[in-house]
């Protein structure tokens, strides 16, 4: 006996079913290798986070030593990369509580699938902040924290908050300062050399400014207050300069104080007393 011919309504059924199955199967898939190539990614991500380096000369914009610091991604998943945008905060509490620096990326980064990129950081480092007379003459190990934000697979979301460590190359480093033997000039003056070393390392940046030297007699009487240009480049930097006071000055026993005076900062140097 013949079977009744299902209805076109039915087969209709049956063959919306099975589209419905293989939509659900591909759907799996997909989610699947967009959750293992994310976490490629993101473990990509983590190897990296100790490779912060600087990429260009550093800068100094009124009382900030601005750093572009870059941060190399790679991406190891299946998928483009959209729209990726990082957050870098800089912490050291033995320096200070708050964060030393915040940063971000200048521009949102694309990087495709098993593709990789180098992203820049723009660094601001504020010298005038609580932290900065010590990031002027000392060297640290910074903490911080990497923030990521991108569209995956075109349309998932991905936040990822990654540890990292950087370190920190002070322009004053190593600040010595000295003060040598005073010799009575011709014209009535008395010449006393000045010597200033430290080591700049804070890669590429070179700094303008102007030593103020200020002599005081040890009854507290002012000798004399000059100014001197300086510029100085990265690497060792040592400044050598004579000051002259006038013949009348009781400089034995007098103190030299100076200043190195920036765009936007001060470095005080030791106060040495004339033997």
């Amino acid at each position: 006996m013949l079977q009744p011919r299902p209805s076109a309504l039915y087969r209709l059924a049956q063959i919306l079913r099975v589209l419905a199955i293989l939509a659900l199967v591909f759907l799996v898939l997909f989610l699947a290798t967009v959750a293992y190539s994310a976490v490629e990614m993101g473990e990509g991500i983590a190897r990296q986070a100790g490779s912060l380096q600087h990429s260009d000369a550093a800068t100094l914009v009124g009382s900030s030593i601005v750093v572009n610091v870059t941060f190399p991604i790679r991406n190891d998943g299946y998928y483009n990369v959209r729209s990726l945008t990082l957050v870098a905060i800089f912490t050291n509490e033995s320096i200070q509580s708050a964060p030393i620096a915040l940063t971000e990326t200048a521009a949102p980064v694309n990087i495709p699938g098993h593709g990789s990129s180098v992203v820049t950081l723009l660094t601001d480092f504020d010298v005038a902040n609580p932290a900065g007379p010590f990031l002027l003459l000392n060297d640290a190990n910074l903490n911080g924290t990497l923030f990521l934000n991108a569209s995956y697979a075109a349309v998932i979301p991905v936040n990822l908050e990654v540890g990292f460590h950087y370190h920190w190359g002070a322009p004053f480093a190593n600040l010595t300062y000295a003060v040598g033997t005073p010799t009575p000039e011709s014209n009535g003056t008395i010449a006393v050399p000045v010597t200033v070393s430290f080591e700049n390392h804070t890669p590429g940046l070179s700094a303008a400014g102007t030593l103020n030297v200020v002599v005081t007699e040890s009854n507290g009487t002012l000798c004399s207050r000059q100014s001197y240009p300086v510029h100085t480049s990265e690497g060792p930097v040592t400044l050598m300069e004579t000051f002259y006071a006038p013949e009348s000055c009781q400089l034995s026993g007098a103190t030299v104080a100076s200043t190195f005076v920036g765009s936007g900062f001060d470095i005080p140097l030791p106060t040495e007393t004339i033997p």
